[in-house]
């Protein structure tokens, strides 16, 4: 009972990911020691089905947990960041800053090469320039904005992109969901169903789209690590170091310096202590018999 409870509130915490522009998903996992297990989850979920009940049983709680989390506490984020932004991001990012010791452990053992160097600057450029891109500044829509065939065409597009950037290290379904001018629409969309407000439409392509991200993209990383965890690991850790990029406030006018420290150190304490608490999980070296040496 504990251990599914543990389930249901890492899962808040990924939830909690999808409404927070710059703070991926993929991010809080690798924080709470449970990405491995959920990329292998969700990427092999219909191709092994002699592990059905194990999958299910980490899924299905983590799937509670997540929903939870998002329809929970999305009006709670949109005030925080409203209100305070820059303590909120400066705190973001002191939870990213305090993964880095995590994916270090994940890179323990990967002697580097020049194939694994390459890997972590090319990982580190991605996130840089996807960064570079600017939101639109007309980027603001509702959820009846989509309500037609092509708009629900489109945020299955955008939402299937979402879901691919959630279990990619470094970045965030959020942000993408913010390029592709859907993200107020989702937050409304979500915030509505604690008041029994449901937009059918948009809420199941947003639905659709985003699974089918997270379960084609989960594969692909799954693969990946098994087949050059080496190579695997190092781009993981350039993505980790380029989210801390994404996550800096656009204007530093104004604000509480103090407020943002303390942010930024309770972010980075409180990734440290999850660490510790958190049992690693153990990372396939490239040197083992049989394995890949990428």
């Amino acid at each position: 009972m504990i251990k599914l409870l543990v389930l249901v509130l890492k899962g808040m915490a990924y939830g909690l990911t999808h409404i927070v522009p710059g703070l991926g998903g993929a991010l809080v996992m690798i924080l709470l020691g449970i990405y491995g297990q959920f990329v292998d989850a969700v990427g092999n979920i219909l191709i092994r089905r002699d592990k059905w009940k194990e999958y299910l049983a980490f899924l299905i709680p983590l799937g509670i947990g997540m929903v939870i989390g998002m329809v929970g506490l999305a009006r709670l984020i949109d005030v925080l960041v409203e209100r305070w932004p820059a303590p909120t991001q400066f705190f973001f990012m002191g939870l990213v800053l305090g993964t880095v010791p995590t994916v270090f452990a994940m890179v323990k053992g990967h002697k580097p090469t020049v194939w694994r160097v390459l890997a972590l600057i090319a990982a580190l450029g991605l996130v840089l320039a996807v960064r570079l891109v600017k939101v639109p500044a007309d980027a603001v829509g509702a959820a009846a904005d989509f309500d037609t065939p092509v708009g629900i065409a489109y945020n299955l597009l955008a939402s299937f992109l979402g879901g691919a950037a959630s279990v990619t290290p470094g970045l965030d379904g959020s942000y993408v969901l913010l390029l592709m001018r859907t993200y107020n629409a989702a937050i409304e969309a979500v915030g509505d169903l604690v008041h029994l407000r449901i937009n059918w439409g948009f809420l199941v392509s947003l639905a659709v789209g985003a699974v089918g991200g997270i379960v084609l993209f989960s594969k692909l990383v799954d693969t990946a690590l098994r087949r050059a965890p080496g190579v695997a690991s190092y781009a993981i850790l350039g993505l980790v170091v380029g989210a801390l990029y994404g996550l800096w406030p656009d204007s530093l006018g104004g604000v509480n310096v103090a407020a943002c420290v303390l942010a930024f150190a309770a972010g980075a304490v409180a990734a440290w202590l999850l660490g510790r608490a958190t049992p690693q999980e153990p990372s396939a070296t490239s040197d083992e018999a049989g394995a890949p040496t990428a």
